[in-house]
């Protein structure tokens, strides 16, 4: 196990970037080392207060981008973006055509964690990997507190 990086598959709760990101999470606990930028954001026809944290960090030899969504105050959901040396050396065009890898390297690490099927739903929320319109690729966890992606 890796403790730099761990998801705990019993209660959600994330290990990463110098913090254990849980349910009971506050933005202005994380330490410095969190980018952090408040805007009001469009869920379910309704504005509500967000704040978005951030940080990079390492674990192992893989460089791991982290991001912590609150609304009005509660952590809702975490997402991470793991990138090992040989993504990191590709070319623009070579890494967008990697998408299929670096989902299967995702899927893997969440594999290591426990997670045996993507999406995965459990008592505290839901895990997987998903990939946006730019085909970036990470690892979702959604906890209790996040009320539209429980649907």
């Amino acid at each position: 196990m890796n403790t730099a990086l761990h998801l705990d598959t019993t209660n959600g709760c994330l290990s990463a970037a110098g913090v254990v990101a849980c349910t009971d999470t506050r933005a202005d606990s994380l330490p410095d080392s969190f980018a952090r930028t408040a805007q009001a954001v469009l869920v379910e026809g309704r504005l509500v207060d967000c704040v978005f944290a951030s940080a990079t960090t390492t674990s192992g030899d893989m460089a791991v981008q982290l991001m912590l969504r609150f609304e009005e105050l509660l952590l809702v959901s975490c997402s991470l973006t793991l990138t090992t040396p040989a993504l990191r050396k590709l070319e623009e065009a070579d890494f967008y055509g990697s998408v299929d890898q670096r989902y299967r390297f995702h899927e893997r690490w969440l594999a290591s964690m426990g997670v045996s099927r993507n999406p995965a739903a459990f008592p505290w929320g839901r895990a997987g990997v998903a990939r946006d319109r730019s085909d970036n690729v990470y690892i979702y966890i959604h906890n209790r507190n996040n009320r539209w992606a429980l649907r």
